[in-house]
């Protein structure tokens, strides 16, 4: 973070920019109680200014080599230094509460503060707590993270898979079993239409 000159004020390099690293659309965004909590913390420990800058670099995907445990969450968040700073956020307990404590490797630091570093790190972990199930059981302490991983991968499975092909009569039966079919005479003038049009139907043509 070395300072340079401009106009009798003093500014950040720029950043450098990276791949691979982890970004969020829209930062703090987080519905999860264990994921706002993160927010919390960031948002007790340093300034708006600092939090917007955290908010941007978790945008662009600085945070790099993320690293999760039921203790913290570690990473290599790249600044305008030529290497990437270390950060740290863990779990502590201070006079009796849980807290949540920031170490970075930056001149900044976080003695005094959160720098903007480990506030891009508290969003990145936010939106992983709130999204993912096994980040958020690893970092709550909860030990079925393997059949949590599972139960994701079989969700994204049945997602992708095409659903199966109905006749108009079975989705006519499908939509009956949410919604009722009206049971007096004068409010049924349609089903006849409907009969007409599922005894007409017919499967389509089989690929030659």
């Amino acid at each position: 973070m070395s300072p340079r000159s401009r106009g009798g004020w003093f500014e950040a390099k720029p950043r450098i920019a990276v791949e691979g690293g982890v970004a969020v659309p829209k930062p703090g965004k987080v519905t999860h109680p264990a994921a706002l909590d993160i927010l919390h913390a960031a948002e007790v420990e340093t300034s708006a200014a600092i939090l917007g800058r955290g908010r941007t670099y978790a945008r662009a995907g600085q945070v790099l080599g993320l690293e999760a445990d039921d203790q913290g969450f570690s990473a290599r968040i790249q600044g305008s230094a030529r290497r990437p700073y270390t950060v740290r956020l863990a779990k502590v307990v201070i006079s009796g509460s849980d807290r949540i404590d920031a170490t970075c490797t930056c001149p900044y630091g976080c003695d005094y503060g959160w720098c903007k570093h480990a506030a891009a790190l508290a969003y990145v972990a936010a939106f992983l707590v709130d999204t993912q199930p096994a980040t958020r059981a690893v970092w709550v302490g909860e030990q079925p993270t393997q059949e949590l991983a599972e139960l994701e991968a079989s969700d994204i499975a049945v997602l992708k898979s095409s659903p199966p092909w109905l006749t108009f009569a079975q989705r006519v039966a499908a939509a009956s079993d949410l919604v009722p079919w009206p049971q007096t005479p004068d409010q049924r003038p349609t089903l006849a239409l409907v009969h007409d049009a599922t005894s007409s139907e017919h499967q389509p043509d089989s690929p030659g």
